[in-house]
């Protein structure tokens, strides 16, 4: 199976499907399993951190399915962040393929629909704002997908950029493929430039050396990556040898802080973090870990 005709066979039979039993449905197979796998194939290796997914659905069809690819350092699925998507619409033969952002979190924190809409939109134009440069190679700036229901409507109020496909005119997998890649080169570029954050940095005025800044920053408070490093260097600050029970008994049980070893000047825009958790970081407690970012070089720890 190609990624066109994964794309194709979810668009032309899902219509079909929601009219049948969900449990164990070939199609769910397609979009869990059968649709991800040529996703991979499409952006290669070098993208081999990335998480792949696709739903049909929880217990029942979904009015809007997709396939979505999710950056660890950024979130770990549909819900919260910004990713990148396939959606396939609701009533018509199409698909869209999409710089996007979760809505159940937004959903969370604003009590109503509009203004979780408009929440949504708003963040979308500064995603496009932060990636101007890119915004004349993605032809789709806004999008529907047939349904006004909470998450459809909440993934095209939250459409920032992309490419649109439709039934009897779909690209081959050459095009498709380097869309897709150049989608995830922006999803990565817009990570390094600060993602959604709109609070402050360092204030260097230097903008290459912010992003870099707010990239490392964004690597070293990665969930995963911060409970490998702990489990790898232990709980004693690799700088000044501090336990922080020592200091803070029970309340100071199990707590560190990682921090990444490598120079900023080695992070690049549009490119996937790759890292060595036992050689590119240290463990750290907060005021050795908040000392070594005011000098020159993260990764001397004397």
């Amino acid at each position: 199976m190609s990624l066109a005709t994964a794309l194709e066979r979810i668009i032309n039979e899902y219509p079909h499907a929601k009219g049948d039993s969900f449990k164990g449905h070939a199609l769910g197979h397609v979009l869990r399993h059968e649709a991800p796998a040529e996703v991979m194939r499409a952006i290669g290796l070098a993208n081999a951190d990335l998480i792949i997914d696709g739903s049909a659905g929880q217990s029942n069809w979904a009015t809007v399915p997709w396939v979505g690819l999710f950056d660890p350092l950024v979130t770990d699925g549909a819900m919260r962040g910004y990713y990148v998507v396939y959606l396939f619409h609701a009533l018509e033969p199409l698909v869209h393929l999409s710089l996007n952002q979760g809505a159940t979190e937004v959903e969370q924190e604003f009590a109503t629909r509009k203004k979780t809409r408009q929440v949504l939109a708003e963040r979308a134009g500064l995603m496009r704002h932060r990636l101007s440069d890119y915004a004349s190679r993605f032809p789709v700036h806004a999008i529907e997908l047939g349904s006004d229901a909470r998450l459809p409507g909440g993934y095209a109020a939250g459409h920032a950029l992309g490419f649109t496909y439709r039934l009897g005119a779909m690209p081959d997998d050459a095009t498709l493929h380097r869309d897709l890649q150049y989608t995830v080169e922006a999803y990565r570029a817009l990570t390094f430039r600060g993602g959604l954050n709109t609070s402050p940095g360092t204030g260097s005025g230097d903008l290459i050396e912010e992003r870099r800044y707010r990239m490392h920053r964004r690597i070293e408070r990665n969930p995963r990556a911060a409970k490998l490093a702990k489990a790898h260097h232990g709980i004693r600050c690799q700088a000044c040898s501090l336990l922080m029970t020592d200091k803070y008994g029970a309340l100071g049980r199990d707590f560190i802080e990682a921090h990444h070893l490598i120079p900023l000047a080695s992070l690049r825009e549009g490119e996937a973090v790759k890292y060595d958790v036992a050689t590119d970081f240290a463990v750290l407690c907060p005021n050795c870990h908040r000392m070594i970012h005011r000098t020159d070089d993260p990764s001397d720890l004397s």
